[in-house]
Protein backbone atom coordinates (compact mmCIF):
# COMPACT_ATOMS: atom_id res chain seq x y z
CA UNK A 1 0.00 0.00 0.00
CA UNK A 2 2.73 2.28 -0.76
CA UNK A 3 1.64 4.37 -3.00
CA UNK A 4 -2.19 3.77 -2.03
CA UNK A 5 -4.55 7.06 -1.08
CA UNK A 6 -5.34 5.17 1.89
CA UNK A 7 -3.20 6.23 5.18
CA UNK A 8 -3.30 3.34 8.37
CA UNK A 9 -6.19 6.04 10.07
CA UNK A 10 -8.46 5.96 6.66
CA UNK A 11 -7.80 2.28 6.98
CA UNK A 12 -9.21 2.01 10.22
CA UNK A 13 -12.18 4.12 9.75
CA UNK A 14 -13.03 2.23 7.00
CA UNK A 15 -12.67 -0.63 8.49
CA UNK A 16 -14.72 0.47 11.59
CA UNK A 17 -17.69 1.54 9.54
CA UNK A 18 -17.75 -1.77 7.64
CA UNK A 19 -17.47 -4.06 10.81
CA UNK A 20 -20.46 -1.64 12.06
CA UNK A 21 -22.96 -1.89 9.10
CA UNK A 22 -22.18 -6.18 9.44
CA UNK A 23 -22.45 -5.93 13.03
CA UNK A 24 -25.72 -4.55 13.01
CA UNK A 25 -26.57 -7.07 10.11
CA UNK A 26 -25.54 -9.83 12.85
CA UNK A 27 -27.17 -8.61 15.71
CA UNK A 28 -30.44 -8.23 13.57
CA UNK A 29 -29.75 -12.19 12.94
CA UNK A 30 -28.91 -12.66 16.57
CA UNK A 31 -32.17 -11.26 17.54
CA UNK A 32 -34.28 -13.08 15.06
CA UNK A 33 -32.65 -16.62 16.35
CA UNK A 34 -33.08 -15.81 20.74
CA UNK A 35 -36.13 -17.74 22.27
CA UNK A 36 -37.42 -14.40 24.54
CA UNK A 37 -39.82 -15.64 27.25
CA UNK A 38 -40.28 -12.00 28.44
CA UNK A 39 -43.29 -10.50 26.29
CA UNK A 40 -41.55 -6.77 27.03
CA UNK A 41 -38.15 -7.66 25.06
CA UNK A 42 -40.31 -9.45 21.97
CA UNK A 43 -42.48 -6.30 22.07
CA UNK A 44 -39.35 -3.85 22.22
CA UNK A 45 -37.57 -5.96 19.17
CA UNK A 46 -40.59 -6.71 17.09
CA UNK A 47 -40.45 -2.72 15.38
CA UNK A 48 -37.29 -3.44 14.92
CA UNK A 49 -37.47 -7.13 13.42
CA UNK A 50 -39.97 -5.34 11.12
CA UNK A 51 -37.92 -2.34 9.69
CA UNK A 52 -34.62 -4.21 9.43
CA UNK A 53 -34.18 -4.10 5.78
CA UNK A 54 -34.70 -0.36 6.23
CA UNK A 55 -32.62 0.47 8.82
CA UNK A 56 -29.74 -1.68 7.28
CA UNK A 57 -30.20 0.62 4.15
CA UNK A 58 -29.71 3.32 6.11
CA UNK A 59 -26.98 2.32 7.25
CA UNK A 60 -24.97 0.94 4.20
CA UNK A 61 -26.20 4.33 3.12
CA UNK A 62 -23.77 5.94 6.00
CA UNK A 63 -21.18 3.50 4.40
CA UNK A 64 -21.89 5.18 1.34
CA UNK A 65 -21.34 9.07 2.45
CA UNK A 66 -18.28 7.94 4.57
CA UNK A 67 -16.82 6.92 0.84
CA UNK A 68 -17.44 9.70 -0.91
CA UNK A 69 -16.52 12.24 2.13
CA UNK A 70 -12.96 10.61 2.39
CA UNK A 71 -13.01 10.59 -1.80
CA UNK A 72 -13.46 14.53 -1.34
CA UNK A 73 -11.06 14.55 0.89
CA UNK A 74 -8.39 13.13 -1.20
CA UNK A 75 -9.22 15.51 -4.62
CA UNK A 76 -6.19 17.36 -4.03
CA UNK A 77 -3.80 14.61 -3.30
CA UNK A 78 -5.23 12.84 -6.69
CA UNK A 79 -4.36 15.84 -8.79
CA UNK A 80 -0.96 16.00 -6.77
CA UNK A 81 0.12 12.38 -7.75
CA UNK A 82 -1.56 13.02 -11.41
CA UNK A 83 0.77 16.42 -11.77
CA UNK A 84 4.25 14.19 -10.19
CA UNK A 85 3.58 11.92 -13.26
CA UNK A 86 1.13 8.97 -11.72
CA UNK A 87 -1.75 8.20 -14.16
CA UNK A 88 -5.35 8.44 -12.88
CA UNK A 89 -6.00 4.89 -14.03
CA UNK A 90 -3.24 3.65 -11.95
CA UNK A 91 -4.95 5.66 -9.07
CA UNK A 92 -8.46 4.29 -9.98
CA UNK A 93 -7.55 1.09 -10.01
CA UNK A 94 -5.20 1.16 -6.48
CA UNK A 95 -8.21 3.04 -5.05
CA UNK A 96 -10.89 0.27 -6.01
CA UNK A 97 -8.20 -2.36 -5.25
CA UNK A 98 -7.36 -1.01 -1.64
CA UNK A 99 -11.39 -0.66 -0.98
CA UNK A 100 -12.04 -4.37 -2.10
CA UNK A 101 -9.23 -5.32 0.19
CA UNK A 102 -10.81 -3.76 3.26
CA UNK A 103 -14.42 -4.69 2.12
CA UNK A 104 -13.24 -8.40 2.15
CA UNK A 105 -11.08 -8.57 5.15
CA UNK A 106 -14.43 -7.42 7.10
CA UNK A 107 -16.64 -9.88 5.33
CA UNK A 108 -14.22 -12.81 5.89
CA UNK A 109 -14.32 -11.45 9.56
CA UNK A 110 -18.10 -11.51 9.28
CA UNK A 111 -18.27 -14.61 7.30
CA UNK A 112 -16.23 -16.30 10.25
CA UNK A 113 -18.40 -14.94 12.92
CA UNK A 114 -21.67 -16.24 11.19
CA UNK A 115 -20.52 -19.78 10.29
CA UNK A 116 -19.58 -19.91 14.08
CA UNK A 117 -22.95 -19.02 15.28
CA UNK A 118 -24.75 -21.16 12.29
CA UNK A 119 -26.25 -17.57 10.87
CA UNK A 120 -27.35 -16.89 7.78
CA UNK A 121 -24.85 -15.72 4.88
CA UNK A 122 -27.06 -14.37 2.35
CA UNK A 123 -27.77 -10.63 3.76
CA UNK A 124 -24.15 -10.12 4.23
CA UNK A 125 -23.55 -11.08 0.49
CA UNK A 126 -26.38 -8.55 -0.17
CA UNK A 127 -24.19 -5.92 1.58
CA UNK A 128 -20.94 -6.73 0.31
CA UNK A 129 -23.03 -6.43 -3.62
CA UNK A 130 -24.33 -3.47 -2.17
CA UNK A 131 -20.18 -2.00 -1.27
CA UNK A 132 -19.25 -3.56 -4.43
CA UNK A 133 -21.29 -1.79 -6.52
CA UNK A 134 -20.29 1.81 -4.30
CA UNK A 135 -16.62 1.01 -4.75
CA UNK A 136 -17.03 0.71 -8.33
CA UNK A 137 -19.09 3.69 -8.69
CA UNK A 138 -16.25 5.73 -6.59
CA UNK A 139 -13.53 4.70 -8.37
CA UNK A 140 -15.26 6.03 -11.09
CA UNK A 141 -15.82 9.43 -9.28
CA UNK A 142 -11.33 9.23 -8.57
CA UNK A 143 -11.05 9.88 -12.23
CA UNK A 144 -13.08 13.18 -12.43
CA UNK A 145 -10.49 14.53 -9.94
CA UNK A 146 -7.83 14.38 -13.36
CA UNK A 147 -8.49 18.27 -13.53
CA UNK A 148 -9.00 19.93 -10.50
Amino acid sequence: MKKSLFRPADILELSAVYILCFSLNFAFDYVKTIDLDSYILKSYFRPFLEYQLLIVILFTFIVVVFHYQMLCRKKAEVFCRILVGDTAFHITIRYAMDCLLVLMFVYLLSTLVNVYWNFNLISNLHLVAIFITYILISAWQVRKYENF
